[in-house]
């Protein structure tokens, strides 16, 4: 694990603010107008959730809400950190059974272990409101939509600011053409459809996802957007090819060494097309290639 300190001001204009943290690049982010905020999935550690509490006090800010956009350990961390405000969260989310939230809950004591981050009392979250499709609320003069789009995660939403012409996308863009999908591929390829047509209709000019750095421009957003779809395309087409090999006895291949196989495949176009090493991620590759494999056998 890096060493985590109290994280730095990547976006700090008075209305959005964006505390990247030390650890896998995490941007903890609040939305400020009219003296009240909403935070959305403020974390890391106890010592980044401090700075964002102290900085949101030194200008007098209410935080009214905040929104859990899914469950995974890293984006619920915050949750409890503002008392008075409103717990916002996907109903699937929300209403996670019992084995769930203890592996949920187990997963981040292993990271706090390696952090040294003591936490012994923290609990699931406990939610105000918990969105079945869409729900709208204020904070000052911005309107707050979230939406729930799985296919990062079950339970994953999104946050839509149409007063600022940005989209804040939780757990996706957040290094396009290497999607996390730990979810079901359908749904994640959707969610991304549904992102491409609010940008083509000038609804969204920016995007700044939970992780790495913001998208602005609709040139950017668009080749962002289709480096994922291609991206997909591209796997379910070898998959495809692959497994027809292997039917016709072409190819002795099992189904372990075929991913294997898409999984380089998908690295190799990536360097290819721009350059990028993504190291050990390069894993997600062979997960992304697990969940195809399901979603072409479920048809």
């Amino acid at each position: 694990m890096p060493d985590v300190d109290a994280g730095s001001w990547l976006i700090d204009d008075g209305t959005v603010l964006v505390l990247r943290c030390g650890l896998w690049q995490y941007n903890s982010i609040a939305l400020v107008s009219g003296g009240e905020a909403c935070v959305l999935d403020p974390g890391i550690t106890p010592t980044e959730l401090e700075t964002m509490r102290a900085r949101l006090a030194r200008e007098g800010v209410r935080v009214t809400y905040v929104v859990v956009t899914h469950s995974h350990h890293d984006h619920l961390r915050g949750w409890s950190a503002f008392p008075g405000a409103r717990i916002v969260m996907p109903r699937i989310g929300a209403d996670k059974a019992p084995e769930r939230r203890t592996r949920i809950l187990a997963g981040k004591a292993q990271v706090d272990r390696k952090l040294g981050v003591e936490d012994p009392h923290f609990e699931y979250p406990t939610v105000d409101h918990k969105v079945d499709d869409v729900s709208q609320f204020k904070v000052g003069d911005l309107t707050l939509e979230v939406r729930h789009l799985p296919g990062h995660s079950d339970c994953t939403c999104v946050v839509f600011v149409p007063e600022l012409a940005t989209l804040f996308t939780a757990d996706y863009l957040v290094h396009p053409g290497l999607p996390y999908c730990r979810f079901e591929v359908a749904p994640f390829e959707a969610s991304l459809r549904w992102m491409r047509a609010a940008v083509t209709r000038g609804e969204v000019s920016r995007v700044i996802p939970a992780h790495e750095a913001p998208i602005e421009g609709e040139a950017a957003l668009l080749a962002a957007l289709d480096e994922e779809l291609g991206y997909f395309e591209f796997l379910r087409a070898e998959l495809t090819r692959r497994l027809a090999s292997a039917a016709q006895g072409v190819d002795n291949e099992n189904d372990e060494r075929i991913l294997r196989a898409v999984a380089a495949d998908l690295d190799t176009r990536r360097r290819a097309r721009t350059g990028d090493d993504v190291g050990r991620r390069a894993i997600q590759d062979l997960d992304n290639a697990r969940r195809t494999l399901a979603d072409l056998r479920s048809r």
